[in-house]
């Protein structure tokens, strides 16, 4: 009978995975999307550079060589993806709850706005040198030693940073502001079902925030239970 069904939703009984999961799922879901974009973005460094740039392979060279031209500079995106997720958004929340949002609830869209844009200014001087190094390998090659001592000799290191930092800042404010609406939209459906950074981490790793609980919650489920994933329309007594 229907009056026998409930639904049951991670969030609303507090369970949740294990904290380190989703870091994991996150640097997993960061380092696929490097591997698979990488060469489209080599591409398009060489194209912005007007043609085959010195690092590009000839193209009488075998396909594997001219494939594996187009993967240089992927270490430092492939090497820093995870830690630089988890910093996102451990800076998020915390500047979130400094402009008065309560812990593991869902802020208003202007102070996710903020905060996301504080969050992306704060990340920029963290992801440039990184994102510096990769595109010097993809326009001249070299290793990465010797790309990271060329850029360091020539002070190319922190070069363009106001438009990098423009950018992470309106990227991020875009990025959480479409979660947040994406939250928004799943509460009007199921009542307290996902926060901001919830559905931001959903969206990539498809992985529950634990960061979106509240202090001192616990699961109340086995992580059996958990691993089997949600349930709908579970009847009561099994």
């Amino acid at each position: 009978p229907a009056s026998n069904t409930v639904v049951m939703r991670e969030d609303a009984v507090g369970g949740s995975p294990p904290r380190w999961l989703g870091l994991v799922s996150g640097g997993i879901a960061g380092a696929t999307g490097v591997l698979v974009g990488h060469a489209f973005d080599t591409m398009k460094v060489q194209a912005q550079l007007g043609g085959a740039s010195p690092a590009a392979a000839p193209s009488t060279a075998p396909l594997p060589q001219r494939i594996l031209a187009l993967y240089r500079g992927i270490l430092p995106p492939l090497l820093t993806t995870g830690a630089v997720r988890a910093v996102y958004f451990a800076i998020f929340e915390n500047v979130k709850l400094g402009l008065g949002a309560p812990p593991g609830d869902t802020a208003p869209l202007q102070t996710v706005l903020l905060a996301a844009g504080v969050t992306g200014c704060s990340v920029a001087p963290l992801t440039q040198p990184f994102v510096a190094l990769k595109i010097w390998q993809q326009a001249n090659g070299g290793t990465l030693a010797a790309a990271s001592a060329a850029m360091w000799s020539r002070g190319r290191v922190f070069h363009g940073f106001g438009l990098h930092a423009g950018l992470e800042t309106v990227g991020s404010m875009v990025y959480l502001g479409a979660c947040q609406r994406r939250g928004e939209g799943s509460r009007e459906k199921s009542p307290g079902s996902l926060s901001t950074t919830a559905a931001c981490q959903q969206a990539c790793t498809s992985a529950p925030s634990a960061a979106s609980r509240g202090p001192g919650r616990r699961p109340s489920r086995s992580r059996g239970e958990w691993r089997r994933g949600r349930w709908q329309g579970a009847p009561l007594g099994r």
